[in-house]
């Protein structure tokens, strides 16, 4: 029963657990390509935007994000309803492969078009929305981390153990936003061109 319910809640991420020769480029190296930029980039700046704060990159950010759930989700709608004989054959070889259960017993399964879609927008809704949760804690717990901040560099005398702390954060966030971004433009590729092509 929990192994179910496990698998049920977790199926919004399964397309990071997509199987092919180019999934590893869309989920890992460019989004750690673009985190190493912009790390590198704020690494530069002479002067530092704030993280948190009235005017800070957090809020900033959570205005934004916090739109972008429900645009994923009707992207999500559209592919599962979209009538197109299309986007149920399968996807050319070597087809994208993933784990499913079916009636209890996982099997493997080459995507169709519209399978491969509709697990990338469910994960941009898990991310999107999970990124908003994290911003929105962040920003609301920002009194309270200024009050851990004080502390931490009182207690260690240096200021290095919160900037290491808060460098971590910023670019485990920043991955996720590169995520984001390297899905959503991949998304956006299959549906103005690449669900248009013939399968063969």
């Amino acid at each position: 029963m929990l192994k179910q319910l496990t698998y049920e809640l977790s199926r919004g991420i399964a397309y990071r657990g997509i199987s092919h020769g180019e999934m590893r480029t869309y989920t890992i190296w460019l989004p750690l390509i673009l985190t190493v930029v912009a790390g590198a980039f704020y690494a530069l700046l002479p002067v530092k935007p704030a993280f948190i704060g009235p005017t800070g990159l957090v809020g900033s950010l959570l205005t934004l994000f916090s739109t972008l759930p429900g645009f994923y989700f009707a992207g999500l709608a559209a592919v599962s309803t979209f009538g197109s004989t299309t986007m149920d054959q399968e996807m050319p070889a070597p087809a994208p492969e993933l784990r499913i259960r079916v009636r209890g017993q996982e099997v493997v399964v080459k995507l169709t078009r519209r399978l491969f879609l509709s697990y990338l927008f469910s994960y941009l809704v898990i991310l999107s929305f999970g990124l908003c949760l994290a911003l929105l804690t962040i920003n609301a717990l920002a009194p309270s981390i200024e009050v851990l901040e004080a502390a931490i560099c009182s207690w260690a005398g240096v200021a290095w153990p919160w900037l290491a702390l808060q460098s971590v954060v910023g670019l485990v966030l920043t991955f996720a936003c590169a995520s984001l971004m390297v899905s959503t433009l991949h998304g956006i590729f299959f549906l103005t061109e690449k669900i248009h092509q013939p399968s063969n």
